[in-house]
């Protein structure tokens, strides 16, 4: 429905163009046979988009389906012109030049028609797909700063409130032992396990420290790039199309003028349009020099050159270089020839406009991906690290060496006599170096980054 919305003007003012030379005398019965062949096309269209391109929404089409769709509306649209004006108004036929006036047009005024509308609408879908990506990455990244903060909180109380005081009863239990004559290899052995005690307290405390320095993560502000709409519709191009302006002056000026006068007056459309391409050119690479606020300036000079150079060109050369039975008033020729090019440069403006709509919102998309892989990555970090002090080995390591210490002492003043304690010493120094290694491995630094 778009696409058609954004053909049927352009295409009832072409048909009443060509009707001004096919039944000229009255503009009631122009207009009557004009929209005789405008209705029953538009009928047509809306038939086949409910039969034959019905799936269109939700799969592609074939090109040759739709191509016969729009001739065939061409087709219809100029018979039944045709038969208005030579059944009912009784005017001559010339059902040749319309039939064919009308292929020509639907066929290639709906092809654009769709290919605008494709172009919009992929955009759009994508924007789409990406505003819906970021709502889930937000809702993500929600999630992850939830349980990175609850895992953060874990980690400290484990630390404060169960494996630094179980290493401060460790280095009491080895005070104690002290207080007792022991042999050299005794006392050896048991100040390598104070310093091992000493050593893993102070490496608890760092990463304690490095835990508490973690900054809760933020929330993140939403980008209004997301919640924004559709792109803008600016009324002032802010470029110049080159190729789609010289695609709507030399097509549709050869279909509305062969319409009129046949072959010269195609001639001459091509001819006015190199004119309007040169200009065009000259004022693109002029354009994209120049900054922004200059630039404006620039397209409307280039509007105003095309129209002088149309309104001369219409005016002086065509009635000496070509013999047109319906030539166009010059200044109808030259305003419509700078709105097609105004139309022109608009649609590309937009669909530029789009385009980097689009791409912005990719990169943030992207951004924000990245942010989310390192908020998962601490995550399970910090993971590791509450596994480790909650239930890993570490527990087990510093309660083996509390328990093997409590079968030398007891109560900090009773030393219960064993054969050879420097074995069980030295089983404590190995635990307790499993235990320093295994703090050291929590890469608790790393999450500082």
């Amino acid at each position: 429905m778009p696409s058609m919305l954004l053909y049927l003007p352009i295409s009832f003012i072409f048909a009443l163009e060509r009707e001004f030379a096919l039944a000229s005398g009255n503009f009631s019965n122009q207009l009557k046979i004009v929209l005789a062949g405008e209705l029953i096309s538009f009928l047509f269209l809306h038939i086949s988009s409910l039969t034959v391109l019905r799936n269109r929404k939700i799969k592609q089409q074939s090109l040759f389906l739709c191509i016969f769709v729009w001739a065939t509306t061409g087709v219809i649209r100029g018979f039944f012109a045709e038969f208005y004006a030579t059944s009912i108004l009784e005017l001559d036929s010339h059902a040749s030049l319309r039939i064919a006036v009308s292929v020509m047009f639907s066929t290639i005024g709906l092809a654009f028609a769709a290919y605008s509308f494709g172009s919009i609408y992929e955009l759009e879908t994508k924007k789409e797909a990406l505003r819906s990506l970021n709502g889930f990455i937000s809702s993500e990244n929600i999630g992850l700063n939830s349980e990175q903060i609850a895992m953060k909180e874990e980690a400290i109380i484990t630390l404060q409130q169960t494996l630094i005081p179980k290493v401060i009863q460790l280095q009491r239990l080895t005070a104690g032992l002290k207080k007792y004559e022991l042999s050299q290899p005794l006392a050896l052995a048991l100040f390598s396990l104070e310093e091992q005690a000493h050593r893993l307290v102070y490496q608890m405390r760092v990463n304690l420290d490095n835990l508490e320095s973690i900054p809760n993560p933020r929330s993140g502000v939403v980008s209004r790039i997301f919640s924004s709409s559709r792109t803008t519709l600016n009324l002032w191009p802010n470029l110049l199309s080159v190729k789609l302006s010289f695609f709507f002056l030399s097509i549709g000026g050869v279909v509305v003028q062969f319409g009129r006068n046949t072959f010269a007056g195609a001639m001459c459309s091509l001819i006015g349009s190199v004119g309007s391409l040169v200009i065009l050119v000259f004022f693109d690479r002029n354009v994209k020099r120049a900054v922004k606020s200059r630039g404006s300036i620039l397209v409307a000079a280039a509007y105003i050159s095309i129209f002088i150079l149309q309104y001369f060109y219409s005016s002086r050369l065509v009635p000496y270089l070509f013999d047109l039975a319906q030539p166009f008033d010059p200044w109808y020729s030259a305003v419509k020839i700078t709105f097609a090019v105004y139309l022109a440069s608009l649609f590309i403006s937009f669909l530029k406009e789009d385009a980097i709509l689009l791409q912005t919102m990719s990169n943030e998309s992207t951004n924000s991906r990245v942010i989310l892989d390192l908020k998962s990555s601490k995550n399970e970090l910090l993971d590791v690290v509450n596994t480790t002090t909650n239930q890993g080995e570490l527990q087990g390591h510093i309660s083996g060496v509390i328990m093997a210490l409590n079968l030398l002492t007891k109560d900090e003043d009773t030393f219960l006599s064993s054969r050879d304690p420097s074995g069980i010493i030295n089983n404590a120094n190995t635990l307790l170096s499993n235990a320093i290694a295994e703090i050291q491995n929590l890469s608790v630094k790393d999450l500082l980054n």
